[in-house]
């Protein structure tokens, strides 16, 4: 029971931005938010997730009805595969849900195009965001309003066989380690293990959240602020590219067939299927809980090496609940987004459902009933989220991404097999992404 989300997660286990390339023609009819909105006189909500998630749902929703018996709520949900292409029909024929839990990687796009409303009104009244940090808060924030109240903490973190460190007689990393201290405890892994494991997956050449945190220790963002451009430069892209070449070359990582079979499938990851011991891939202890035996634990993405290394992860918002600008009930639907935030009943219902709890209450809170791993992944969560909100020099968060962020994630991913192959040089392909990702983004 992890259920650590990202953006990168999202794209690649579900393509979540791949409905939103749609979005234009969809909703061109609704655009500023017109629409009739739900015809039942109740509130209608609707979500994603697992059984257990809606099992933790309709359990605190239940109770918030008791104690708000005017405020009756239709619930609809599903799996994530379909969810937004039925969100799409439902808001172009004017029965939009009101209130709906929201992928952080597509709220941009759905406020742009007036289908969401802004909540910031309510903030402080009815809609109590004690505990939630600014930059937690930025997950939900287009164009400098509110559009949606996080679930929870995502952070960028590796996830490690702990056990399998301990059988090699390895020490586990401290959380402080760097880009250098990789390399070393992966050179180590491949020469204690006779050659049979390798440290880390080659996931990490092309992964977002992992060269995001690179690209921010740089001073750069993965796309600029206006989302029409690529944020960080051909240097500290090929300086990513070196560095993991030179993991290939050690064999601090798996060969690249390996890389690509695991693409789009966690069973064949590298730690799942026992050639690594490190992972970028969080999926491996999700929301379905762990796809491995080994006993897991977690680490920070690393660091840039040097005393003075600037701070590079950040805190996204997990998945986000939002309210639709048609609808006449988002002062209820606030309500609701209130009661999820700082309510303990259903803080301890929802547990780690939503995700890790975005606030130091909240998390306190669950903490005693959770199994060691997920004390292990909410422990490392809490340190990366105070360790970021110290840093002196750490970059605002990432805004939402724009339309055609998956095609550039994958584009990143793809890039680096080529290299990883042999098909083209460095050099070469640092050339052809900043072309294709300039088509892209049209920028």
């Amino acid at each position: 029971m992890g259920h650590q989300i990202s953006r990168r997660t999202l794209f690649r286990t579900a393509s979540g931005l791949a409905v939103a390339g749609t979005l234009g023609g969809a909703l061109s009819a609704c655009s500023g938010g017109t629409g009739a909105g739900s015809t039942s006189s109740d509130l209608t909500m609707t979500w994603w997730g697992s059984d257990d998630r809606h099992n933790a749902y309709k359990k605190a929703l239940k109770y918030f009805q008791e104690k708000n018996p005017k405020i009756k709520i239709r619930e609809t949900y599903s799996g994530y595969e379909g969810f937004f292409d039925k969100f799409n029909t439902n808001i172009a024929g004017g029965s939009a849900p009101d209130l709906l839990q929201m992928d952080t990687a597509l709220v941009a796009q759905y406020a742009r195009k007036g289908v969401l409303a802004p909540i910031d009104e309510y903030v402080g009244e009815s809609l109590d965001l004690t505990g939630f940090s600014k930059t937690l808060l930025a997950a939900g924030t287009v164009d400098g309003k509110l559009y949606g109240v996080p679930s929870g903490i995502g952070v960028n973190q590796l996830t490690v066989n702990r056990s399998g460190l301990e059988e090699l007689g390895l020490e586990f990393p401290d959380p402080e380690w760097t880009w250098t201290d990789l390399r070393k405890i992966s050179q180590d892994v491949h020469k204690k293990s006779g050659g049979k494991v390798h440290g880390v997956d080659d996931v990490g050449g092309g992964a977002l959240q992992a060269f995001e945190v690179f690209a921010r220790e740089h001073g750069q963002t993965f796309f600029s602020d206006d989302g029409k451009k690529i944020g960080f430069t051909a240097d500290t892209l090929q300086q990513w590219w070196e560095y993991w070449a030179e993991m290939r070359k050690l064999n601090a990582c798996p060969p690249p067939a390996i890389t690509s079979a695991a693409h789009n499938d966690l069973t064949k990851n590298a730690v799942v299927i026992g050639k690594a011991l490190f992972t970028f891939d969080i999926g491996v202890y999700g929301a379905g809980g762990s796809i491995t035996d080994a006993q897991l634990d977690f680490l920070p993405t690393p660091q840039g090496d040097g005393s003075g290394a600037r701070e590079g992860n950040f805190v996204n918002g997990g998945v986000l609940l939002s309210a639709t600008k048609a609808s006449k009930r988002v002062a209820d639907s606030v309500k609701i987004m209130s009661f999820f935030a700082q309510d303990t009943t259903a803080i301890k219902d929802m547990q780690l459902y939503r995700g890790i709890p975005p606030t130091e209450k909240a998390r306190n809170l669950i903490a005693s009933g959770l199994n060691e791993t997920d004390k292990r992944n909410m422990a490392m969560a809490d340190y990366i989220s105070k360790r970021v909100s110290k840093a002196a020099d750490v970059l605002p968060a990432p805004a939402p991404p724009p339309q055609g962020a998956d095609q550039i994630w994958d584009l990143l991913f793809q890039s680096n097999l080529a290299v990883a192959f042999g098909k083209k040089s460095i050099k070469a392909q640092l050339g052809e992404f900043f072309d294709q990702a300039a088509g892209v983004l049209g920028g």
